[in-house]
């Protein structure tokens, strides 16, 4: 299994946490104070274990903080997160059955080197409940949290596979999923499928958690790239903190500049066309959102 971990800081159990998981057959991906270079405080560390989960880079994640309330607050502000703070196996164990967690939290002050085996044990062992009352309530979790029904717009390309890496390198996308094409020589992607050089592509990509899709044009079943239509089909929008740094690595990746970052219509908006003909406008609204103007474009 894959999981996401992350801790504040490398005080307590957060250093031993990646070899008991590795210990136990997992794979990890690190976040915070265990990766390199990464914001640590909790709030930013957590958050990023809870997208991995969310957007399926992790099947569980594991958040660590010093009483590892924060961190499961954190966790839990993403939809689809279902974080837990655990602080012995029988918590493990029933959050996993009768909540479905798929985040689990750990204070690095209250949990020994001991305890720490007995809860990811736990955890580990346990399956969600099937009864009708459980998966009832995880249900009604879902409304409460107003999880909404997801509409993501696919790109049709030529190059699928070189367009796959344009936009990782542009936008710093993560490949959740693809069907066809040969596999890139890095990296690991769930649920990616087997695939010879000569398939065409159908890839799903997030940037930080908001997910598109890109495929190779198909006119057979009236999918055309822009270059068959000789024109844009499809302009997206990029709501980002710091625009001109976005355009910048776009245009550093290939992209061309259509208009740089301006203000209109209460947004700091800059314009490019990537590689492929499709636009984009990466943005940052000025105003309380919605802004006065409405859609930038």
């Amino acid at each position: 299994m894959l999981i996401s971990l992350s801790a504040d800081e490398l005080t307590g159990v957060a250093r031993e946490l990646p070899a008991e998981l590795g210990a136990r057959g997992h794979e990890t991906l690190l976040h915070g104070a265990l990766a390199q270079g990464e914001r640590d405080g909790w709030a930013w560390a957590s958050e990023a274990v809870a997208r991995d989960v969310a957007v399926g880079r992790a099947e569980q994640g594991v958040v660590c903080c010093w009483t590892g309330t924060g961190a499961s607050i954190a966790a839990n502000k993403v939809d689809g997160v279902r974080a837990a703070l655990c602080l012995d196996a029988s918590s493990a164990a029933g959050a996993r059955r009768w909540n479905d967690a798929n985040v689990l939290a750990i204070s690095l002050r209250s949990t020994s080197q001991a305890l720490l085996g007995e809860i990811l044990d736990a955890w580990m062992a346990t399956q969600p409940s099937v009864e009708e009352q459980d998966l009832a309530n995880i249900g009604h979790l879902r409304e409460i949290s107003g999880e909404r029904v997801e509409i993501a717009p696919q790109l049709a390309v030529r190059g699928g596979r070189a367009a796959v890496e344009f936009y990782k390198a542009a936008f710093g996308a993560v490949e959740l999923h693809r069907a066809g094409g040969s596999d890139p020589p890095f990296g690991r992607a769930p649920m990616r499928a087997q695939a010879s050089e000569n398939e065409a592509v159908v890839a799903q990509l997030a940037v930080d958690g908001a997910s598109f899709w890109v495929a190779d044009e198909s006119p057979e079943h009236g999918s055309f790239s822009p270059e068959s239509l000789e024109g844009a089909s499809t302009k997206m929008l990029l709501r980002v903190p710091d625009p001109q740094a976005a355009l910048a690595r776009a245009l550093a990746a290939g992209a061309r500049e259509i208009h740089p970052v301006q203000a209109a219509h209460g947004w700091l908006i800059g314009k490019i066309e990537d590689p492929y003909g499709h636009h984009w406008e990466i943005a940052a609204p000025t105003v309380p959102w919605p802004p006065p103007g409405g859609d930038p474009g």
